[in-house]
């Protein structure tokens, strides 16, 4: 199966403009099917996108400080964690203040636009995606042809095959 039989077109994905405020995001998510929102520029082309995390670290700044490196480790034992949580006050206010204090942040400062290797190609056999998913790139994956996005593929949409293949199998 290719990565273009699974995936969600493009067309068919909630979108919104890099000026969209985080009160916007999260009215379009409130009613929408998805978890992630595609960010477009005045052109209609891809931006970058929102996601789950991207909220929540929109939420919570302090995230930002936070040494990626050292949250790449195998070793995140439940003392480290705690230390961090400590170190870098994180959830200090509540989450209403912290929402109603980042409602108007702007959609083109929280999106992040996906590094090259997170992007996927719409003719690339679904194993792929899997793989992908499984070597840690970001959800969703952003599907390109010849460098346009043309949709994406939700981990959720890759387990549900699996899950379809494996019943078909054990049947």
């Amino acid at each position: 199966m290719k990565i273009k039989d699974l995936m969600t077109p493009v067309e068919d994905y909630q979108t919104l403009d890099l000026d969209a405020s985080l009160g916007d995001i999260a009215s379009a998510l409130h009613d929408s099917k998805h978890r992630d929102i595609l960010i477009v520029d005045k052109s209609g082309a891809f931006a970058g996108v929102v996601t789950m995390t991207d909220i929540i670290i929109a939420l919570e700044p302090s995230y930002k400080k936070l040494n990626k490196h050292d949250l790449g480790s195998d070793i995140l034992s439940n003392r480290f964690v705690a230390e961090q949580f400590k170190e870098f006050n994180l959830w200090t206010n509540s989450l209403t203040d912290l929402c109603s204090q980042s409602l108007d942040l702007k959609a083109k400062d929280i999106m992040h636009v996906p590094e090259d290797g997170h992007y996927v190609d719409e003719e690339s056999e679904l194993e792929h995606g899997v793989h992908l998913y499984i070597i840690n790139a970001p959800q969703p994956l952003i599907v390109r042809n010849n460098g346009t996005v043309k949709g994406i593929l939700r981990m959720a949409d890759v387990f549900d095959e699996i899950i379809n293949r494996m019943s078909a199998c054990a049947s």
